[in-house]
């Protein structure tokens, strides 16, 4: 997996927002507020590239248990796909 360079994450007023740039920003009209995982998600997929590498990156930073984790980050990342935030 990898993210879309046309998405940024940018804290605005103590928010993370992820927001559509360049070409995406054609398409896609608004930002995403991300909370603490979704930002961590966001931040780490290039360098994880597997859901399995990203869910035990994210076992060792919070405290969640991997089944929470799996459903989540599945589910998170399911819909960045769809959205064209992140491409296979």
């Amino acid at each position: 997996m990898k993210r879309n360079t046309n998405f940024i994450l940018r804290e605005i007023a103590g928010e993370n927002i992820l927001v559509a740039t360049g070409k995406a920003a054609e398409v896609f009209n608004g930002m995403i507020t991300l909370n603490e995982v979704a930002s961590f998600i966001w931040s780490n997929i290039d360098e994880c590239k597997t859901l399995d590498k990203l869910i035990a990156s994210i076992l060792e930073k919070f405290d969640i248990d991997e089944e929470t984790a799996r459903k989540d980050v599945e589910s998170f990342t399911t819909e960045l796909i769809r959205m064209g935030m992140v491409v296979e």
